[in-house]
């Protein structure tokens, strides 16, 4: 899976969507029963670095794989939703990940 570099982004995908699921369900609610206030920095900082990190790969596999332009703007409104990446993982890369595994 690590070998191209859409398996990597797949790997990015999903960390990025993890991450975002840790700051939503566990780094708020920490912060608003106040046992760790720190939460949100720590979970937020990881999630910034893993989302900025999302979107250069997502434009280097725009110009590399010559995507049309739907679908890199697709992928940056689907980091928003819980899941979303996710969801868009299981019904839009796996195959594209198959594809370019069998024609290698």
């Amino acid at each position: 899976m690590l070998r191209s570099m859409l398996g990597r982004f797949r790997l990015l995908l999903w960390l990025q969507g993890i991450s975002y699921l840790l700051l939503l369900f566990v780094a708020f609610p920490l912060r608003d029963a106040g046992i760790m206030s720190q939460a949100v920095t720590w979970f937020g900082n990881l999630y910034g670095f893993l989302f900025l990190m999302y979107l250069l790969f997502m434009v280097s596999l725009y110009t590399v794989q010559k995507w049309r332009l739907r679908r890199p703007i697709a992928l940056f409104f689907v980091s928003f939703v819980p899941l979303g990446n996710m969801i868009y993982d299981f019904f839009v890369f796996r195959k594209l990940y198959r594809e370019s595994v069998n024609k290698a």
